[in-house]
């Protein structure tokens, strides 16, 4: 416990760089996409997979710094996707802070890259989507794929 401690404080006192803010397409269209991420190499390269699988398609995707949450609402996106590292056995605090305020987390796709890619958050009785996995390079297609298809079906939905 001590030495999963002494490795997790650093990360909530010092956590991941944010992404860079970016905006697609017009805030005006109905079918609306949020993507909230930390910045890693292997983070970097699933967004930007889902940044390209948008493209030139009639959805406005607006993706933020996960420490600008605090300013978004999940009822005002058709999907949210949340992008950051199991930190103590947990979300990053800004993620955790989110889906405790929002009643209905069905639009919610939560990736969470963790050492070992089986660990499974626990729900306490929300209805999010959670994908974990370890940040192995070769996994970013599986890994951005799995993604874009539960968007496209939320979109599709809508």
């Amino acid at each position: 416990m001590i030495l999963q401690m002494s490795c997790a404080v650093p990360r909530m006192i010092w956590p991941q760089e944010n992404i860079q803010a970016l905006e697609l397409n017009s805030p005006k269209l109905d079918k609306r996409v949020l993507v909230a991420a930390r910045s890693s190499e292997f983070k970097d390269a699933v967004v930007a997979k889902i940044r390209d699988s948008f493209m030139g398609i009639p959805v406005y995707v607006k993706f933020i710094g996960v420490d600008d949450l605090e300013k978004e609402k999940a009822g005002s996106y058709t999907a949210v996707i949340l992008v950051s590292m199991c930190i103590a056995g947990g979300f990053d605090r800004h993620i955790d802070a989110f889906i405790g305020r929002e009643s209905d987390q069905h639009n919610i796709i939560i990736l969470t890259t963790a050492g070992d890619a089986n660990w499974k958050p626990d729900k306490k009785g929300r209805n999010y989507d959670a994908i974990t996995t370890a940040s192995i390079k070769t996994d970013v297609d599986k890994i951005a794929g799995e993604i874009i298809s539960k968007v496209r079906a939320l979109l599709a939905a809508s």
